[in-house]
């Protein structure tokens, strides 16, 4: 990597690609990371994505990064950054390569990483049969018998979207259902079955999901699962945190229109700063991320001219 760049990009997926781009549209250089650990990985296509509508995440990532081609101001760097530090007029980043670079400007676009329910089988069918978003899967499984596992405030705000995906939906509740009393009567009127069974496995033959075993015994079929990942939601890297940057209560970064951080001079884009969590939103908020760091750095040279 060239000695002088002025942008550290931590993160090759949507966020961190749409915010280089952003920068090399305007020529300021920035360094790309990428520690190939992209979230939706175990997933087969992306979806609700104008022109790229169920195409694979890994081509979606390689077209983006020939898109990128074309801006020499733009590097990429395969591996891990183990630390940034933040200096009085700079950031010093510390990479996996042993290497130290110094930066104006730090975005953070690593994503989080989902922490799936403890319960055996979900881990092996995660972005198959089951799945966290239904704008990302729900119209491939609709009019399936569909089950949610979930719980709590977390989940009831999404039962009736998942209601108008077929007429055979089931909520796991995995123990005592923590529902208002009027969700219950809704959820009763809509056919949509609260069952609080503890689970004790999914079922499935080869990657084909046949249902939920409960303690008892009991078995439920099932075609496709929903599931809501354990929260606070957790960082693929806590670099933002040593940084200083502040939290929600839901764990993302708390960043102000322009994806600014509590920590001046570092911005945060994609799924670690805001519950709509998709490619298309990760890399709308990555390309304000890259102008935003575009315009302070453009307005920090133009006021130091002679």
């Amino acid at each position: 990597m060239n000695k002088t760049i002025e942008v550290l990009i931590i993160g090759g997926g949507p966020a961190g690609l749409s915010a280089a781009m952003s920068l090399g549209r305007i020529g300021r250089t920035a360094l790309v990371c990428d520690d190939a650990r992209p979230r939706n990985e175990a997933s087969e296509h992306l979806n609700n994505f104008p022109t790229q509508d169920g195409v694979h995440p890994a081509t979606w990532r390689k077209e983006a990064r020939q898109d990128l081609e074309k801006y020499s101001t733009i590097q990429f760097f395969s591996g891990s950054v183990i630390s940034v530090e933040k200096n009085s007029s700079h950031f010093r980043a510390r990479f996996s390569s042993g290497e130290v670079k110094d930066f104006r400007k730090v975005i953070l676009a690593y994503g989080i990483q989902d922490r799936l329910p403890p319960i055996p089988g979900i881990k092996e069918l995660w972005g198959k049969f089951v799945f966290h978003c239904p704008y990302c899967h729900g119209f491939e499984v609709r009019n399936k018998k569909l089950g949610i596992i979930g719980n709590g405030k977390v989940l009831a705000h999404g039962i009736p979207m998942f209601s108008t995906l077929s007429k055979d939906v089931a909520v796991f509740t995995n123990g005592p259902a923590d529902f208002s009393e009027d969700l219950k009567m809704l959820m009763k009127k809509n056919n949509i079955e609260i069952v609080e069974k503890r689970i004790e496995r999914l079922l499935f033959e080869g990657m084909n999901l046949r249902g939920i075993r409960f303690e008892d015994g009991s078995i439920n079929e099932r075609e496709a699962l929903f599931a809501t990942p354990l929260l606070p939601f957790q960082m693929k890297s806590d670099i933002g945190q040593n940084l200083g940057c502040e939290k929600n209560e839901m764990g993302l970064y708390q960043v102000n229109e322009m994806k600014q951080t509590s920590v001046p001079g570092v911005f945060a884009a994609g799924d670690n700063m805001t519950m709509m969590q998709s490619v298309l939103q990760a890399a709308a908020s990555g390309s304000m991320a890259g102008a935003a760091a575009v315009f302070e750095l453009v307005n920090e040279d133009f006021s130091r001219a002679n």
